[in-house]
């Protein structure tokens, strides 16, 4: 493996929706995206090819190694983060897809993945370690914390204030000037019109319910 190739830590299905933005960068000229091997984590299953995975039993982190954290739970991703990355010194690099409109300035911290055609807004910047799956948009001057995933069809406002450690589900919206605190669940589906604290599930309590009728 070359120093310029990457390791994506995670081997599931979201480490390969992940390669095939690499590969749009690769396509791109970015040819330092190449992906070398997936590292597969205990407890998810394996959809990357397996002659390219390697257990993580068996990493060797190195300081400098260039690596792509594509793992879904903030949980498992903020141990991972903690307790590899910070710890080995690895470089945990940012990933722009090439059809997003984000100004590299915007991004504080490594390790964030942006999905294709998304937008983050003017002023707006984000912390390291955020997923920003397809198909959304941070209003301008809105501030996103680390270690968040948002979902495909994520939108927020202008002035959002977000923590760290949040998962928002499936076409979650927040309203302009709406603070989300940190450690927290979104439903997917759910729209933020009030301040959101840390450490909770946040639900909408009506769902739809199919009754079979003959």
């Amino acid at each position: 493996m070359t120093d310029a190739a990457l390791v994506v830590i995670g081997a599931g299905t979201f480490a390969v929706e992940v390669t095939r933005y690499l590969d749009d960068l690769v396509a791109a000229g970015h040819h330092d995206h190449r992906v070398a091997r997936y590292l597969a984590v205990p407890g998810e299953p394996v959809h990357a090819p397996l002659e390219r995975c390697l257990p993580f039993a068996d990493f060797e982190p190195r300081p400098g190694v260039r690596v792509v954290l594509a793992l879904t739970d903030p949980a498992e991703r903020r141990r991972l983060i903690d307790g590899l990355v910070d710890d080995h010194d690895l470089d945990a690099v940012n990933v722009v897809h090439p059809a997003a409109r984000v100004d590299p300035a915007q991004l504080l911290g490594p390790g964030n993945i942006i999905g294709p055609d998304c937008y983050i807004g003017a002023g707006a910047v984000l912390g390291g370690f955020n997923i920003v799956h397809y198909h959304c948009s941070i209003g301008h001057h809105s501030r996103i914390g680390s270690n968040n995933f948002l979902a495909p069809n994520f939108h927020c406002g202008s002035g959002v204030e977000i923590g760290d450690d949040n998962f928002f589900g499936l076409s979650c919206t927040v309203a302009p000037g709406v603070d989300a605190g940190s450690g927290s669940r979104f439903q997917a589906g759910i729209t933020l019109f009030e301040d959101a604290p840390s450490g909770h599930s946040h639900l909408v309590p009506n769902r739809i319910k199919s009754i079979k009728t003959s």
